[in-house]
């Protein structure tokens, strides 16, 4: 069916020679560069800057720094291995993990909580507190 309405188009088309192709290859080439362009702002781009961001925390985390890992485990860095890229994070008192650096979420300097949320956390100071309830809305009188 589909192929019938095709040559339909084909046949009311006219000339058909060189006057029916003008700009084919052009006309392709710069719609498909656009989808690339939306494409490199919308999902690379912001994947490259949460990955500094993970980065400079990385290398930013000291003794005393409070971080999450990957697995949800909350703690305060006791030691730091640059060499092997592992650091001591002591959980509860006298228990002592190893982490990978590449496996911390999140991570805030000594005296302020770790709030969740991936690269580049917000720490509570910074995070913004939610609203206080006030009872259902009523309608205003007039």
């Amino acid at each position: 069916m589909l192929f019938f309405l095709v040559s339909k188009a084909y046949a009311m088309g006219g000339g058909g020679g060189a006057e029916g192709q003008g700009g084919g290859g052009f006309s392709i080439i710069v719609p498909l560069l656009l989808i690339m362009l939306i494409f490199y702002f919308l999902m690379i781009r912001p994947q490259q800057r949460a990955e500094k961001r993970k980065k400079e925390m990385v290398a930013s985390i000291k003794k005393g720094y409070r971080v999450i890992t990957a697995g949800g485990i909350r703690g305060t860095v006791a030691r730091v291995y640059e060499k092997e890229k592992i650091v001591l994070v002591t959980v509860a008192k006298g228990v002592d993990v190893e982490v990978a650096l590449a496996k911390i979420e999140a991570a805030a300097p000594p005296g302020e909580e770790v709030v969740v949320g991936g690269a580049g956390a917000k720490t509570e100071k910074q995070a913004s507190k939610p609203k206080e309830y006030r009872g259902p809305r009523r309608p205003r009188r007039r």
